[in-house]
C-alpha cells in the first residue's frame, strides 16, 4: 500500500513538474519557429549565362498551400518563386519574363539555375539589429520596461475607456495582445525619437492583414505598421508602411518568431485653433534599416483616432486580434522636431 501511495504521489509531482514546464513554454517565444525552409539565405552567383558574379539574397517563407521565396539582386531586381516540400526537400520554381528559375532549399544551402545560364548557391544565415535590447538613454520616458527573463508591467498604459490596460504580461519580459482592444499611454507625447521592440508570430495559413497584424500609432493618429510581411514587396499596408500614406523602400523585416525593432522620429503637427497647419513628419529605421525618411503625413491614417485634432496626444497601439508581443518601449521628447533616426548597413 505504502509503495502505491508513493508511486501515486511520483506521478502527481511529475503532472505538476510538466504542467508548470508547459506553462513556462507557452509563456516564452519560441526562438525560432520550428520551420527548416523559413529564413534569408545568402551567397554568391550569376543571374545569366557570362554575367558578372553578384552577391544574391533569398527570402524563403510558408503559406498555406507551400512556400514562396524572393531572390534578390543589388540592382533592385526580384525573382518570385512557388513550391512544396518533397522527399524533404524544398522544390521552387518561378520566372522571370520569359527566364525560368528553379531553386532547391534544404540543410540550410539554396541553390538555383535558370534557363539563361543563371546560377548561385546561398546559405541561411540570420541577421540581428544593433539596436536590440537597445536600454533607454538618461532622462528617457520608459512606456514599457524590460530586463531579459523579467516581467514588466503596464503601468503606463491604459484601456481606449481609460481603464487598466488588459494585455497580457508573459515570464519573457513582453506583452503579448490578448483581443482587449488598443491601449494608449496615459500621458500625451508631442514630437519624439521612440525605440520599440516588436515579435511577429508564426502564422503559415493566414495571408495579408490577418498575419501578425498590429500596428503603433503616434499620437494615435499615424500608423507605423507592423505585420508579418516577410519576404514580401514594399507597399504601405505592410510592415514599416506609414499606413495609406507611404510604402517604406524596402521590406526589413525579419522571419515571423524574432524580435525586431522601430526606431521611430517624430515630428508633431502644428495645431492652431483645433487645425493642422503643418503636418506630421515622420521618419523610420526598421531592424537598422531606414525605410522612411521626413516623410510628411497629412491625415489620419486608416484606424487612426479621429475626433478634435489636438498635440500632444498618446501613443496607442493596436490589437489587431492577432498575439503579436511588444517590450522595451521607451521616447525621447523632442522640442525642436523629428531630428534624424540613424541607419545601420545591411
Amino acid at each position: 500500500m505504502r509503495q502505491e501511495r508513493m508511486a501515486t504521489v511520483s506521478v502527481l509531482v511529475g503532472i505538476l513538474l510538466g504542467a508548470a514546464a508547459v506553462a513556462r513554454a507557452a509563456a516564452e517565444p519560441p526562438k525560432y519557429p520550428d520551420d527548416r525552409f523559413l529564413g534569408e539565405y545568402r551567397g554568391g552567383g550569376v543571374m545569366a549565362l557570362a554575367g558578372s558574379p553578384l552577391v544574391v539574397e533569398a527570402k524563403v517563407w510558408p503559406v498555406k498551400d507551400g512556400y514562396r521565396a524572393a531572390i534578390l539582386d543589388p540592382s533592385g531586381g526580384r525573382i518570385e518563386l512557388a513550391g512544396k516540400v518533397a522527399d524533404g526537400k524544398l522544390v521552387l520554381a518561378g520566372a522571370a519574363g520569359d527566364v525560368r528559375w528553379r531553386a532547391t532549399a534544404a540543410d540550410g544551402k539554396l541553390s538555383a539555375e535558370s534557363t539563361n545560364g543563371g546560377k548561385f548557391d546561398l546559405k541561411a544565415y540570420e541577421r540581428t539589429p544593433s539596436t536590440l535590447g537597445e536600454k533607454p538613454p538618461a532622462g528617457a520616458m520608459v512606456l514599457l520596461p524590460f530586463e531579459e527573463g523579467k516581467k514588466t508591467n503596464l503601468d503606463a498604459w491604459q484601456s481606449m475607456k481609460g481603464e487598466p490596460a488588459a494585455w497580457e504580461i508573459l515570464d519573457d519580459g513582453s506583452v503579448r495582445v490578448n483581443g482587449r482592444g488598443n491601449v494608449q499611454t496615459k500621458q500625451a507625447f508631442g514630437s519624439m525619437r521612440l525605440h520599440m521592440e516588436f515579435w511577429c508570430p508564426y502564422m503559415p495559413t493566414a495571408s495579408g492583414q490577418g498575419r501578425g497584424n498590429s500596428g503603433v500609432y503616434l499620437q494615435s493618429r499615424y500608423e507605423c505598421q507592423v505585420l508579418d510581411s516577410f519576404g514580401l514587396a514594399p507597399k504601405d499596408n505592410e510592415c514599416g508602411g506609414i499606413y495609406s500614406v507611404s510604402a517604406p523602400k524596402e521590406i526589413a523585416s525579419l522571419p515571423p518568431g524574432r524580435w525586431q525593432t522601430y526606431d521611430i522620429a517624430f515630428k508633431a503637427p502644428k495645431v492652431q485653433d483645433g487645425k493642422i497647419v503643418e503636418p506630421a513628419v515622420m521618419s523610420v529605421v526598421h531592424n537598422g534599416i531606414q525605410i522612411h525618411e521626413n516623410v510628411k503625413i497629412d491625415h489620419v491614417t486608416t484606424a487612426g483616432v479621429g475626433g478634435p485634432v489636438v498635440s500632444p496626444a498618446p501613443l496607442m497601439l493596436q490589437d489587431h486580434g492577432n498575439p503579436v508581443r511588444y517590450r522595451n518601449i521607451w521616447l525621447v521628447e523632442l522640442k525642436d522636431g523629428a531630428g534624424s533616426a540613424g541607419a545601420e548597413s545591411k
